[in-house]
């Protein structure tokens, strides 16, 4: 009995027609982030599970996603595949500073592993393709960030996108100024899932506790719903009955609806450009936290105007707060504009006291990441990815009753020339030669048959087009192919 092909669920195969795009584009992230003196670097897939796990490497909610590995005869609960490329940048920067120095600058492009949901967009493995600058708490790194995150995803054909940007010192001044900064790390957690959940749901997980799905729901639906209909006001009586009341167990207070509406309107009217921090600097100009957040964000905007990036790819969103709790100043996400339900393709910010979990020197940083697959998948549904399952542009036939030597020597001549090509490894009808070059995206396709290999001649045909030039001389290959290739580019 044959074994079901099927990948495990999260997880996916990737053909040619996006894997191609795909190298593509790493490619062109990997000129990008170099360009700016980032230098690469790699970490093992698989760190111990103290490193991953220790205070302040992630939330609650992505530690709860660790995919645990354990060796044959090994221990269980020492180690684990990795979920982001940052704390263990922060482990490597922290044993190796002595010898690299500081600032330091890298890039790394690999595969993160989470047991998420899966769902459009998320996967449970995928790739991240991460750039950091750590030994400096300058505005000048926190700006490049950004201007690197916009230069990367340009220089990649990206259509149009907003780099959404916030400083984690703000929302630390507008929880002081309500009454509820001994909140912080659950409330910026919690205000993360705005745009995923909504405002209502959003209010209602900062007033209590973060119980279960199910029991929440309920809840708000006694709280929220006017019920006209008797059976169902009974059947909502009877589960908030079931559940202890309203305000008893098992839901804690955090904080009263008033504050909740209070932190909710300030973020959410928020949103645009550098002007909108205006009316902030006068409502929290008591918070030193607050004041310099917003110094921060004006030298960013500052330093990405005379960068020539423009006002419209940027803009202020007082409610990003990003779920990590080891963000510490500027935060960053980019969406596509109109494509927004896929969530984040970019998004980073500044840590500041990341590598304290591995070392007593202060090693501040800034960083962010490239979603590569989620980006890939946005793309492929809006139909942007070139149907595409070849990497060189020139197919050459081979002919039946020609000798195999001549194709194959008109090749390797293309190849030496800079120019991709690929020899059919059969001699079969020269239609269905030309029918497998036009489905893998080949643009042009090399002929020679018996005719034309006594008298040292090809013919050139057009993929697309079906048109053909023909006999040409064998001393003008690389020229008329290289032509022909220019024309149609």
């Amino acid at each position: 009995m044959s074994i079901d092909p099927r990948v495990a669920s999260g997880l996916r195969d990737v053909p040619p027609s996006v894997m191609i795009p795909r190298e593509r584009m790493l490619a062109t992230f990997r000129e990008t982030f170099a360009s700016f003196g980032f230098v690469p670097i790699e970490t093992p897939h698989i760190e111990r599970m103290e490193v991953l796990t220790g205070k302040g490497a992630g939330s609650d909610e992505v530690l709860r996603q660790i995919f645990e590995v354990t060796n044959k005869g090994g221990e269980a609960g020492k180690l684990a595949l990795r979920f982001d490329l940052t704390v263990p940048f922060a482990r490597f920067v922290a044993k190796h500073v002595n010898e690299l120095g500081t600032p330091f600058k890298r890039y790394a492009i690999g595969s993160v592993f989470r047991g998420e949901r899966p769902a459009k967009g998320r996967f449970r493995e995928f790739t991240q393709c991460d750039f950091d600058t750590v030994g400096t708490e300058s505005a000048v790194a926190d700006a490049e960030t950004a201007q690197v995150i916009y230069a990367s995803l340009t220089a990649a054909k990206i259509p149009a996108f907003t780099i959404a940007i916030n400083n984690r010192k703000v929302l630390n001044g507008l929880l002081e100024t309500i009454g509820v900064a001994d909140q912080t790390a659950r409330v910026l957690r919690v205000l993360d899932k705005l745009a995923k959940i909504g405002r209502d749901r959003v209010a209602l997980e900062l007033q209590y506790a973060e119980v279960s799905e199910n029991l929440l729901d309920q809840f708000a639906a006694a709280q929220r719903i006017e019920v006209t209909n008797p059976q169902l006001a009974q059947e909502l009586a009877d589960s908030v009955e079931r559940l202890g009341g309203l305000n008893e167990s098992p839901f804690q207070t955090f904080m009263s609806r008033e504050q909740a509406d209070r932190l909710l309107d300030f973020v959410t009217s928020g949103r645009g450009g550098i002007d909108v921090l205006v009316p902030v600097e006068t409502a929290l100009r008591e918070s030193e936290s607050a004041m310099k957040g917003i110094e921060n964000l004006r030298a960013i905007f500052d330093l990405l105007i005379s960068a020539g990036v423009p006002e419209s790819a940027l803009k202020i969103d007082l409610s990003l707060a990003r779920g990590l709790d080891y963000y510490t100043g500027v935060v960053f996400e980019t969406t596509v504009n109109g494509w927004e339900q896929y969530g984040s393709i970019s998004s980073g910010g500044r840590y500041d006291n990341l590598a304290s979990l591995f070392t007593d020197r202060r090693l501040p940083g800034v960083g962010a990441s490239i979603g590569l697959d989620r980006l890939l998948a946005l793309m492929e549904e809006a139909g942007l990815l070139k149907g595409q399952s070849t990497t060189v542009p020139v197919l050459v036939a081979n002919f039946p009753g020609v000798a195999p030597t001549v194709a194959f020597g008109l090749a390797a001549r293309l190849r030496k020339a800079g120019i991709g090509a690929e020899v059919f490894p059969d001699p079969i009808q020269i239609g269905k030669q030309m029918g497998y070059g036009s489905t893998r995206g080949h643009k042009v396709a090399v002929i020679v048959g018996p005719d034309e290999a006594e008298k040292e001649l090809f013919n050139l045909r057009d993929l697309a087009t079906r048109q053909e030039r023909k006999a040409l001389p064998w001393a003008e290959l690389e020229r008329t192919v290289a032509e022909a290739l220019g024309a149609g580019s």
